[in-house]
């Protein structure tokens, strides 16, 4: 009758039992069954290293939510990037054709020609814009600018807040709104007369 020898764990899987033991969020069981040894072996080992379960799980969580906030901020750099050059193209684009236009109607009145024999030119002029239009209104909806929702982080202004003390709050309260206080005058600086050459 032959015995099959067990194989012994490479250093390498123990380093990764290691960490996820550290990590909080295997348990002993499944180590075990993953390097075949028994849950005894596991925990002698962590034990002879100083390796105790959950030791990094605050680090971990701490680093998963970096990345998770780089990754958003990085998104919304991003599509704050795509809309202002959206917005930039769509003004270029808009502004070339107002100009084309101007410059047909201003060529046809210095030529004192009737409007009608430009009528072709700014019939195309008019298909461009209305294309132009239709494209904003696609990229506009790939962006979301087109939800009611939508807001530009660009244009919000800055929002200060402060805590009112007691007294502030009891103010408020007992202030009546519907009388308007004086507003005090402030002193103008008198006007001074600059020397004449």
């Amino acid at each position: 009758m032959t015995t099959e020898k067990k194989t012994q764990p490479k250093p390498k899987q123990w380093a990764e039992a290691e960490a996820l033991w550290e990590l909080g969020e295997t348990t002993r069981e499944e180590i075990a069954n993953k390097l075949g040894v028994s849950q005894t072996a596991v925990s002698m080992h962590m034990k002879k290293h100083n390796i105790e379960r959950g030791s990094r799980a605050d680090e971990h969580r701490k680093k998963i939510a970096e990345d998770v906030t780089e990754a958003a901020t990085s998104d919304a750099t991003i599509h704050a990037a795509r809309i202002r050059e959206t917005k930039d193209e769509h003004y270029q684009m808009a502004q070339h054709i107002a100009k084309l236009t101007w410059h047909e109607i201003l060529t046809a009145r210095k030529d004192k020609s009737p409007f009608a024999s430009i009528t072709p030119n700014l019939k195309a002029l008019e298909t461009a814009m209305n294309v132009l239009q239709k494209a904003r209104v696609e990229r506009w909806a790939v962006l979301g600018l087109d939800r009611p929702d939508a807001v530009d982080i660009n244009e919000l202004p800055d929002l200060v807040i402060e805590e009112l003390t007691a007294e502030q709050i009891e103010a408020l309260r007992s202030r009546d709104f519907n009388d308007f206080e004086e507003v005090e005058a402030v002193e103008q600086p008198e006007e001074t007369e600059l020397p004449q050459n």
